[in-house]
């Protein structure tokens, strides 16, 4: 008997049994990465580290948001532990971290104070659109926005200038040629020439494939950015 065969007399309550599986693999994800900090919890830090595949488990368990991110956020922690690592970074910002930023020891900045995001966490409100932001110049080591940027309306180009004056280094992942039904939807059709548009006229140190598919997203590496020279 094969698998199909087996699954045939199932097809008539698979609407029902659906969210009951999902239940139940969400529960034992979540058990098993939570059994797994507590056996391998994360090595403290001073400073500075990227969030770990068990730490992200759990809040993916509470929030589904997370669900099916873990490809690009795993790829662009792994460029931002390299970073830390061969640069010693320290400090951090994050903008539009829904529940935690994904750099433990980060600090957040947002248009507003979401309820889901952990109360130990430093936040700024600040819309991005606005320059200046409220931070002194290189304030940070590393700057990190994924999936942020395209919703800044068209301020894009000043907003990464303010990323420039702030931080010493970046990471912005973003949606790449995406179809969307609605044209106006700010995910419709970003070009990788688009973006990079709107970092002109610094290049990007590397250009990695957070994830292929329908859904694609590309994270730009900006290593020892320059500060932008007044007017």
């Amino acid at each position: 008997m094969n698998v199909q065969t087996l699954k045939r007399p199932l097809r008539p309550v698979r609407r029902m049994l659906r969210p009951v599986w999902r239940r139940f693999r969400t529960r034992a994800q979540l058990g098993y990465a939570r059994a797994a900090l507590a056996v391998h919890p994360p090595a403290p830090t001073d400073g500075i580290r990227a969030l770990t595949r068990h730490e992200f488990t759990v809040m993916a368990a509470g929030f589904p948001y997370y669900n099916g991110r873990w490809p690009y956020m795993s790829a662009a922690l792994s460029e931002a532990t390299s970073l830390i690592t061969r640069h010693g970074l320290r400090t951090a910002l994050e903008i539009g971290a829904p529940v935690r930023p994904v750099i433990v020891g980060a600090d957040v900045m947002d248009i507003k104070a979401r309820p889901e995001l952990d109360p130990s966490i430093a936040i700024m409100i600040h819309d991005a659109t606005r320059a200046p932001w409220p931070v002194a110049d290189k304030a940070y080591d590393l700057f990190i926005a994924l999936q942020v940027f395209e919703h800044l309306r068209d301020r894009q180009p000043e907003a990464f200038l303010e990323v420039r004056r702030v931080a010493r280094h970046a990471i912005i992942s973003l949606p790449i040629d995406w179809e969307m039904p609605d044209p106006r939807n700010c995910h419709h059709r970003i070009s990788n020439e688009r973006a990079l548009s709107w970092f002109a006229p610094i290049s990007p140190t590397r250009v990695i494939e957070g994830n292929g598919g329908t859904h694609r997203r590309l994270i730009y590496v900006f290593e020892d950015l320059p500060t932008p020279t007044s007017p």
